[in-house]
């Protein structure tokens, strides 16, 4: 079992976006391995997030369902065993730190997830993390509690096609009980990685709470 840590990245573009991801929000992935002409924020492969219309009760059945852009810049790495229909990436996920889910922040809202992506043809797994910031009064729609950073990029050097979140103790290995364990196969390599989250030592820590990242 290995430990995953922060890791800074310049490969993958990520921007605020617009809507929140919660109950009224839905997200999903696009590959592609050219520009888009109709939005200069996509470039290749990207993460979407979609706000369901709340207006009415059936408002989601007539109103349309903006789009934004959380993560963009995923790209195939072309190999033998992966230029049958090639794409990056693949699916996400959302999932807490911890088994415990959500914490309540100090404005009483509840703390947003954690977004695990697999990177398919890119040969990497990728995890987000929510930031705040100050609210941009210039966006067309401003929303601070949608912006994401890119915390963690993991090498695999193979097919990653999906991954799984699970809050069980890994086999008999020492770690930190009820945080989330991430299984990222990959798929050339006949094997499955497995990372662990948990909290750091109190001489390590720069932030007043252990938000398990």
């Amino acid at each position: 079992m290995k430990t995953a840590h922060s890791a800074p990245s310049n490969e993958l573009d990520s921007s605020a976006i617009d809507l929140k991801v919660g109950n009224d929000t839905d997200i999903s992935t696009f590959s592609s391995t050219s520009n888009s002409a109709e939005d200069p924020k996509i470039d290749g492969g990207s993460l979407f997030a979609y706000r369901v219309p709340s207006r009415t009760k059936d408002a989601w059945k007539t109103d349309p369902w903006t789009r934004s852009v959380i993560a963009t810049g995923f790209r195939v790495k072309g190999q033998l065993g992966n230029m049958i229909n090639p794409g990056a990436p693949g699916f996400c996920y959302t999932f807490y730190p911890t088994k415990d889910g959500p914490r309540l922040n100090d404005d009483g809202r509840r703390s947003r997830p954690l977004i695990g992506i697999a990177g398919d043809c890119a040969e990497a797994a990728y995890i987000l993390r929510p930031i705040d910031g100050e609210r941009d009064n210039n966006a067309i729609h401003p929303d601070e509690s949608t912006k994401y950073a890119l915390m963690c990029d993991i090498d695999c050097g193979a097919t990653v096609g999906s991954i799984g979140v699970s809050y069980d103790d890994f086999s008999f290995v020492e770690q930190q009980s009820g945080y989330a364990k991430i299984y990222i196969p990959c798929f050339e390599k006949d094997k499955v990685l497995v990372f662990a989250m948990g909290s750091v030592d109190n001489d390590e820590k720069n932030d007043d709470d252990d938000d398990g990242w």
